[in-house]
């Protein structure tokens, strides 16, 4: 369903599911097609915008989880208005390792894990490279607490087995090395976004990877709750067009825009089989219209 227009709310823990249900008849009042809402799947503890997800299979506990989930849905179909849901195919955020179950069990049993293959990862170092120390010296200040492997407010898991010895020996056992924070720009062994070492890359371009990775929201979609998708960051993605080609045909009655930044004179690839960007580009012509160019040289530009 195309909406007739958006508003964009911001959901975090101060402002929630319910919070959001409370402003449904203000925004039918002001005419609005649809509610657009940042990412809702389970994100970094105290995330305020919700782009470092660290589960996709759950609505997130902080913003109300599925029970909150689905009495905004019903108030906004009550009403008569879309939702449309932010999701980030390209990157997870491991940031607190034991806050992302699928990195944890990557970091706590390497290349064995079933999910080692969710992310892009070379293996060929054998040990995954964890840019998280503040110089190489603070190997030093590693703890075992718990049976996890401590740094500062970072906590690690030890691979069974492993367990005995100073905390340096135990270490140097696992399937990840912890090294000085500045090696993650010439030496990390894993894909991120950008130059952010704690959103990892997903591997969406394989498809179980992407079934379970988009499996939940895809259900709300096909229950009636979610009526578009706005996908963040389509560019940092493996294969774009196939991502694209693959989410149409498993949400074929839904809105989908792309975060799709076109430069001047770019044109959104027509292979792509989405509705539209976002709308940078036609921000940038209204503030082309608003804004008068002779104005630059009073700027000091």
């Amino acid at each position: 369903m195309t909406p007739t227009s958006t508003y964009r709310l911001q959901l975090r823990p101060e402002f929630g599911f319910d919070d959001a249900r409370a402003v449904v008849d203000y925004l039918a009042a002001l005419g609005v097609g649809a509610a657009y809402v940042s990412p809702v799947l389970d994100a970094t503890p105290g995330s305020t915008h919700g782009y470092d997800v660290t589960d996709p299979r759950v609505a997130r506990p902080a913003l109300g989880g599925e029970e909150g989930r689905v009495r905004l849905s019903q108030a906004l179909r009550e009403a008569g208005l879309g939702l449309v849901v932010d999701i980030v195919p390209n990157h997870m955020s491991v940031e607190v390792p034991k806050a992302n179950p699928f990195w944890w069990d990557v970091l706590r049993v390497g290349k064995a894990s079933p999910f080692a293959h969710w992310f892009d990862i070379d293996w060929s170092r054998e040990r995954l490279l964890v840019p998280v120390l503040g110089s190489a010296d603070d190997l030093s200040a590693l703890t075992v607490e718990d049976d996890e492997l401590v740094y500062q407010d970072h906590r690690f898991p030890i691979t069974d087995g492993t367990g005995e010895g100073s905390p340096q020996e135990v270490h140097d056992r696992q399937h990840y090395e912890l090294v000085d924070w500045r090696r993650g720009n010439t030496e990390l062994s894993y894909r991120r976004f950008f130059d952010i070492a704690t959103l990892a890359a997903v591997t969406t371009e394989l498809v179980d990877v992407f079934d379970h990775t988009h499996g939940e929201v895809l259900r709300w979609v096909a229950d009636g709750d979610v009526t578009g998708l706005r996908i963040d960051h389509p560019d940092g993605l493996a294969d774009p067009t196939a991502y694209m080609e693959r989410l149409s045909r498993r949400a074929p009655e839904a809105w989908i825009v792309v975060e799709k930044i076109l430069h001047p004179g770019e044109q959104l690839p027509s292979a792509w089989p989405v509705d539209g960007t976002t709308g940078y580009d036609a921000l940038g012509d209204v503030l082309n219209v608003l804004v008068d160019p002779a104005g630059e040289a009073r700027a000091g530009v």
